[in-house]
């Protein structure tokens, strides 16, 4: 059984082998190229100058692609199609079809792909796609599309892809897209003005992409309803920019950043069809889109119709109510437009493509005053005289495609005010003068693809709002960007690809340029030709220094020799290290930086103020008689002092400083009425010595060694000598801390008293006292630094001058 079946399946594969091989020798052997992929035979016939459909032999039971493109059919008839009814792909772009008669597809009932773009169709009748229940794509782009019927798509239950874009589509029938699964819908260059919610919006929820771009929007209240719909599709949809194209005041500007106050200022009053109340599917058009006519409601448009008597002999002419009058001379060997005559109605339209039409003069024209389109493709047109074209101010297109074009001038285009559209491809342009497209205000599509361009004069693009620019196929290797490239201000779409781009130093600009640009603003790839190591690289994806070594990001000097090397050490590190991590990096050491930095000036500050803080703590010390002479008293201050056994403190205090200075020769020598071996009896100098300051105020017994019960106690007696030797480590502590000042303000009062009672004499040093309390200093103590201090601790340690402690005491007496 097993063996059975596979015989079976042996037998139909080579079955369907040999209906292939057959078919294939039948249609393709002289006319056409076929071959067969994935079990579907492709069927070329591209540029065979077929102009009927009975030309083409194709297999009546396989399915197949076929392409008819860029042949001369002018004209389908469905009996011819019923021989292609089993193609999945059927080709027929850049033909001169006119028109599609209503069920020419019935009998296409496998079909997904349909291409019908490039032609010369004009309306889109309500049956022209019956039975066509499987079609997925439909191209119908650069036509003359002015009109399409309510049901011209009801049809297309599976439709997903339709472009329609680079017609003259004015509006859309409300419901058109009822029953259409879109996914991908493209409207560009059309002349739209406002798209209403109710009967089409609401009906295409599904979108995935909607083009939009290069229509008449019409900004104000009849548009809200479309700005709201963007606003909640952005998030799930590409939706290309609308922008305004009236009123005066919004014109250029985005849709999407005008504010509704500005688009209606009343709009709080409109009602802008919310989704919810558009259930019940009512047809209610914006004003600005205009209502299919009631008689084409039940009626079909009108089907052009040849006149005669206003048309060339040579030619074939359409006069449709919409479209207005065609002419179509292709391929008929006119050589001057002088052969057409004077037609007694001017055309919208007029093609001349095939011909053999050498020169272009003024008075080609003077007849052709209406002419929106002129196409002469495919002449051999090598002169335009200046202001040719000076009697087309309506013209929107021009094709000039497929001539012998060698220079452009100014005067070439001028009168071109309404143009938008020129094409220039296939030419062998060499040269462009500056200024030659400065008299198309207009002007949005530029193509020259195809020439022998070498460079762009500066100003060419000056006051050109273009918006698609082609330079495809020339001979570019530097394109300058200051004047040129820079001043492309509406720019959306640029072609550069294949071209012999020199990834140099003058090239760079160029990229700047391009990397600044939205994205996909340029279209293909940038590819280096030269120099060999960087060829078919993408000039956007080098780097500078990759493409100029020696650049230098600012302005350095031009004899710094190491600019290449530390440019390329950067480009190494740079590559080896992400640039995100370097830059943090960066920013690490700059915050330690600046934190230490902070650090230091708080330091700074910190020990400024304790400076200023220990100055101002320390008591100033004033020196004075007083101090002088409490200190003098002594080799070492008394808590340095230390007692020998068997004396007490008070002989030691006694004896010692009145001996050394009766021991002093220079005092010995002062006292001329004792003998000097009387000087050795210390008990008479001493008693002598001591009684004299005993009597002062200040040294004296009465001052200091007063009983506690008679006196204060701040002076104590001389009964005890451990109270004595307390009182005097008291009285120095309390002198270091206070100055002498201080001090005597504090104690006057007890002085004063003492003074009168037991020395009344003694007024003279009680003066010098006041006078040291409230006479303002003349000195003032500097704080003392480590290197003084260890200088006074020496002194205090050395034999003091008692000579000159004595002199001192006699001038105080």
């Amino acid at each position: 059984m097993f063996t059975r079946t596979i015989l079976i399946c042996s037998f139909v594969v080579a079955a369907n082998f040999q209906n292939i091989q057959s078919s294939k020798g039948s249609s393709c052997d002289s006319l056409c190229s076929c071959e067969e992929k994935d079990g579907i035979l492709h069927i070329n016939c591209e540029e065979k100058d077929i102009s009927k459909i009975s030309q083409i032999k194709v297999p009546p039971s396989l399915p197949f692609q076929i392409s008819l493109y860029k042949n001369e059919i002018a004209e389908l008839h469905a009996h011819e199609l019923e021989s292609l009814s089993n193609a999945v792909s059927l080709h027929l772009g850049a033909n001169n079809i006119h028109e599609l008669e209503p069920g020419i597809f019935s009998a296409f009932g496998c079909l997904k792909k349909l291409h019908i773009n490039s032609n010369f169709l004009v309306t889109l009748k309500e049956d022209t796609f019956r039975g066509l229940e499987n079609l997925e794509y439909l191209q119908a782009d650069t036509n003359f599309i002015h009109a399409i019927e309510p049901g011209a798509f009801s049809k297309l239950i599976r439709l997903k892809v339709l472009i329609l874009n680079d017609n003259e589509i004015e509006f859309l029938p409300s419901n058109i897209f009822r029953f259409v699964p879109l996914t991908h819908l493209d409207l560009r260059g059309n002349k739209l003005q406002a798209l209403p919610f109710v009967g089409f919006l609401e009906h295409i929820g599904r979108i995935i992409e909607l083009l939009l771009e290069d229509n008449k929007w019409v900004c104000d209240c009849d548009i809200l309803p479309l700005k709201n719909w963007i606003e909640n599709m952005r998030t799930q949809s590409v939706i290309g920019e609308v922008v305004c194209d009236s009123p005066v005041h919004l014109q250029g500007n985005i849709l999407s950043k005008v504010k509704r106050e500005v688009l209606c200022p009343f709009h709080a009053d409109i009602d802008l069809e919310e989704p919810s109340k558009s259930s019940g599917l009512i047809i209610t058009p914006s004003p600005k889109v205009k209502p299919v006519p009631k008689e084409t409601q039940i009626e079909a448009l009108p089907t052009p119709v040849l006149v005669p008597d206003t048309c060339p002999k040579q030619c074939f002419c359409n006069n449709h109510q919409l479209a207005g009058l065609l002419i179509h001379c292709q391929d008929r060997g006119i050589q001057s437009l002088s052969d057409l005559g004077s037609p007694t109605q001017s055309p919208r339209q007029l093609l001349l493509t095939g011909n053999m039409i050498q020169r272009l003069i003024k008075s080609d024209f003077v007849a052709f005053g209406s002419l929106e389109l002129l196409n002469l493709d495919n002449n051999h047109i090598e002169y335009i005289q200046d202001e040719a074209f000076l009697k087309l101010g309506n013209l929107q297109k021009l094709n000039l495609n497929g001539n012998k074009l060698e220079r452009l001038t100014p005067g070439m285009f001028a009168g071109l005010r309404s143009l938008e559209y020129l094409y220039l491809e296939f030419n062998m342009i060499k040269d462009i003068v500056s200024g030659t497209f400065n008299n198309l205000p207009k002007l949005r599509h530029l193509s020259l693809k195809i020439n022998l361009l070498q460079s762009l004069p500066p100003l060419i693009f000056h006051n050109v709002p273009l918006n698609r620019l082609d330079l495809r196929k020339n001979l570019f290797m530097h394109v300058p960007v200051g004047n040129v490239m820079d001043q492309l201000d509406f720019l959306e779409q640029i072609y550069l690809e294949d071209n012999p781009w020199d990834c140099s130093c003058d090239l760079v600009g160029l990229k700047q340029w391009v990397e600044k640009l939205r994205q996909n603003t340029v279209e293909g790839d940038i590819l280096c030709h030269t120099p060999r190591k960087i060829a078919k690289k993408d000039l956007r994806s080098l780097r500078n220094e990759l493409l100029c070594p020696g650049l230098v990001p600012f302005n350095a000097l031009p004899t710094q020799a190491p600019t290449a090397t530390t440019s390329s050490l950067f480009g190494s590190f740079t590559d080896s290290v992400p640039l995100s991590v370097l830059i943090l990096g960066l920013l690490i050491v700059f915050l330690m930086i600046v934190f230490c930095a902070a650090g230091l000036v708080v330091l700074v500050l910190h020990r400024h103020r304790r400076s200023k803080k220990k100055q101002t703590d320390d008591p100033q010390r004033e020196p004075s008689p007083i101090h002088l002479q409490y200190s003098m008293y002594g080799q070492k201050t008394t808590h340095h002092m230390t007692q020998r056994p068997g004396v007490n403190m008070y002989d030691e205090h006694a004896m010692s400083p009145v001996i050394q200075v009766c021991r002093s020769p220079s005092y010995c020598n002062n006292l001329k009425d004792q003998d000097l071996n009387d000087i050795h009896d210390s008990k008479y100098v001493c008693r002598s010595i001591l009684e004299k300051e005993n009597d002062s105020p200040l040294t004296g017994s009465n001052m200091k060694f007063r009983a506690v019960s008679d006196h204060s106690s701040e002076f104590v007696t001389l009964e005890d000598a451990n109270s004595l030797y307390r009182n005097l480590l008291e009285r120095e502590r309390e002198l270091q801390q206070l100055s002498i000042t201080e001090y005597l303000r504090k104690n006057i009062n007890q002085l004063q008293s003492n003074v009168d009672v037991h020395c009344p004499g003694s007024h003279e040093e009680l003066k010098l006292m006041q006078t040291i309390m409230y006479t303002r200093p003349r000195k003032v103590m500097v704080e003392q630094t480590k290197k003084e201090y260890l200088e006074l601790k020496a002194n205090l340690h050395t034999e003091p001058d008692y000579l000159e402690v004595l002199e001192q005491q006699t001038a105080l007496n």
